[in-house]
């Protein structure tokens, strides 16, 4: 996992539209500094949910991210849409977030009568939080609900429970994420909010499960979060800290566990 962090690869293209099962139904979208990639379902459907991907800020979209897509669309009847951001080392947080933020403005003027939904693993549930921070603060739409899986909010990790949990992580490497996690903030302080959202405004993010696993190095920071987002004012937060479980379970989507958290983002349609 530190080889792909710190020497990410960029010449697969996980969202090309061969990759996937029904090519003629995924649209793409390129923007100047990002890119939409949008999957139909078969039955025309106002149900549209926007995937925020993990990697570190670093990893672009995996086949489990795809695969995302394919289930939502052919089992939860919703288009599924990926952001396909910036990633550094060559952008850092001030060029990833307005970017990320005008995609999903795009999307929205490109679907203006769906209902959306927010989805985002790991790095990408963190830049999730960031959005809906800036969308509050511009007075802009908020989604339906948001959906977070091990949100990395707080970069800065100086929790020093953290340290001791690195050899029980069998995932997250802790040093080569302080690399990542600088790379990323580029002239900005870790602890800045557009790039450790913890440390940002939590009121009036509207409706967010929050889920994650017991076994991971960001525990201590997850549930600092989750108690944050429990205080907030015009936040409606419910919380699953999974016991045993790891980082980002859900890229292995047919866990039980991953199975509970597609139902509950089919609960938030409306």
């Amino acid at each position: 996992m530190a080889t792909s962090f710190l020497h990410p690869g960029r010449r697969t293209d996980e969202l090309a539209p061969g990759k996937f099962k029904q090519p003629d139904q995924v649209r793409t979208v390129p923007l100047p500094n990002s890119r939409l990639v949008t999957l139909m379902p078969t039955e025309p459907t106002h149900q549209h949910v926007v995937i925020f991907h993990g990697g570190a800020y670093t990893v672009p979209t995996t086949e489990s991210h795809r695969q995302w897509m394919e289930l939502i669309a052919d089992k939860l009847g919703a288009t599924a849409t990926m952001v396909d951001f910036p990633l550094a080392p060559e952008s850092t947080a001030v060029q990833t977030v307005p970017a990320a933020l005008e995609a999903y403005q795009e999307l929205q003027l490109a679907y203006p009568d769906d209902y959306f939904y927010w989805l985002g693993d790991s790095s990408g549930a963190g830049l999730a939080l960031v959005l809906l921070q800036q969308l509050r603060a511009k007075q802009l739409p908020m989604p339906k609900g948001t959906l977070l899986i091990s949100p990395w909010a707080d970069l800065a990790m100086r929790d020093p429970e953290i340290e001791a949990r690195n050899q029980g992580d069998p995932e997250l490497p802790l040093q080569a994420m302080r690399t990542v996690a600088a790379n990323y903030a580029g002239n900005l302080v870790l602890e800045d909010p557009l790039v450790s959202p913890i440390n940002g405004e939590l009121d009036h993010l509207g409706e967010i499960s929050l889920w994650y696993g017991t076994t991971e190095l960001l525990l201590p920071d997850h549930q600092i979060l989750a108690e944050k987002l429990k205080q907030a004012d015009g936040t409606q937060v419910d919380v699953h800290e999974l016991k045993n479980m790891l980082h980002d379970f859900l890229l292995w989507h047919g866990l039980p566990e991953s199975h509970q958290v597609f139902h509950r983002l089919q609960q938030m349609f409306k």
